[in-house]
């Protein structure tokens, strides 16, 4: 019996071997670490090196675009916020931007929802259509858009404005909360109906709730791609409404200074603030749920 254990048993390990402890790297997997990481830092200083420049080049103290900056002042961020044209184009991309992130959140979390819930066998499909703005070239929907509307004569009209940018938001709407449905077990609404509560009761106190987290980040993005799109704007804004992406244009063609590199950084800073926004809503929703 002793030798058969002692068959079976597992060879002892070497001393000083320790569990869990990885081999010490070759010399040549140091130098392909060193050369990845390498790659990896001027990838991202190419990525965000223009971004830096601009940032700076809104503190420049010339009136003209110039790099390296000639001197720090903030004289252009003054005239940025006195001028009211730039204020008000401003304002209008973020009220179209709201007004759009409303409907992609709302036609995006029913459209999800029904069909996460759905057994049709054409829901494939209309996933597929729903998603189709992704795939589309921006251009393509731009003239689409242009042409629907100088037919309709509604160019230049904000709202209508707004539900052309919200097609392009269902779609983050759309997979974030597919997503979070897919983690969601269907079984507590199934209980919270067997104790009597409706199927519209049993949405706005069991689903939504744990979807909070999914609804934010799809309506972030919608809120984003709203407020800082410029090609569909060139197309179907006219003349009576003029966002910043719009305003940003413009002065490119007609005049070149700090001004815009300012109206850039409030575009970096306004989707930078709302995507670390987000990030910290899944954290506090986490830590939630795991008390």
């Amino acid at each position: 019996m002793t030798a058969t254990r002692d068959a079976g048993a597992r060879p002892a390990p070497p001393p000083g071997a320790r569990r869990g402890r990885r081999s010490p790297a070759t010399p040549m997997e140091r130098v392909l670490r060193w050369v990845l990481r390498g790659v990896v830092t001027l990838v991202l200083g190419f990525l965000v090196a223009p971004i830096v420049i601009v940032v700076l080049e809104s503190f420049n103290s010339v009136d003209y675009l110039s790099f390296p900056l000639e001197g720090w002042s903030l004289t252009h961020y003054r005239r940025f916020f006195a001028d009211s044209a730039w204020v008000d184009a401003s304002l209008l991309s973020a009220k179209i931007a709201l007004l759009a992130a409303l409907i992609a959140t709302v036609v995006g979390t029913i459209a999800a929802w029904g069909l996460a819930r759905s057994r049709a066998r054409a829901k494939g499909f209309v996933f597929a259509l729903l998603y189709s703005p992704l795939l589309i070239p921006i251009i393509v929907l731009a003239m689409s858009y242009y042409f629907t509307f100088a037919d309709l004569k509604v160019i230049g009209h904000w709202q209508l404005i707004s539900v052309a940018y919200s097609v392009m938001g269902i779609p983050y709407v759309l997979v974030a909360v597919s997503n979070a449905l897919q983690q969601f077990d269907p079984e507590l609404e199934n209980a919270a109906r067997t104790l009597g509560a409706g199927m519209t009761r049993t949405l706005l106190r069991i689903t939504l709730p744990s979807l909070t987290s999914a609804i934010s980040a799809g309506a972030l993005f919608a809120f984003v791609i709203a407020f800082d799109e410029a090609v569909i704007i060139l197309f179907v804004s006219g003349s009576g409404s003029v966002t910043l992406p719009r305003k940003l244009w413009d002065s490119v063609r007609y005049d070149l200074t700090p001004t815009l590199a300012v109206a850039g950084t409030i575009l970096i800073a306004v989707c930078v603030g709302l995507f670390l926004l987000s990030e910290l809503i899944k954290i506090l929703r986490e830590r939630r749920e795991r008390r």
